[in-house]
């Protein structure tokens, strides 16, 4: 393994350090932390959500929710770059706020 490979780990990035031009494909998680649930380690007072495609639409993309309680509810859809299969950072950021959300990067 070289240093530039050992450098990538995966790691939940701040949507405020997210590129607008960044391309977020189906299958991306986001975390969005401070929901406000009761649990005793703040680091688990999140709910995650995972991009994906909507049956028969081709302009959007959504964020499902993964969460325990809350699976499967809907938070928004993003609108996709034109004639592309994927929504841009400015969108994401625009629809979920950069206030403690974060991207999961691979």
């Amino acid at each position: 393994m070289n240093n530039k490979t050992e450098n990538m780990k995966p790691q939940w990035i701040p949507l405020s350090a997210i590129k607008d031009n960044e391309k977020i494909w189906s299958g991306s998680r986001v975390r969005l932390y401070n929901v406000g649930l009761n649990v005793a380690n703040k680091s688990e007072n999140y709910y995650e959500y995972i991009v994906s495609d909507i049956y028969a639409n081709s302009q959007f993309l959504q964020l499902t929710c993964l969460s325990q309680g809350e699976g499967g509810n809907i938070i928004c859809v993003l609108e996709k770059d034109k004639q592309n299969h994927y929504a841009l950072g400015k969108e994401l950021k625009y629809k979920m706020g950069m206030e403690n959300t974060f991207l999961y990067k691979e």
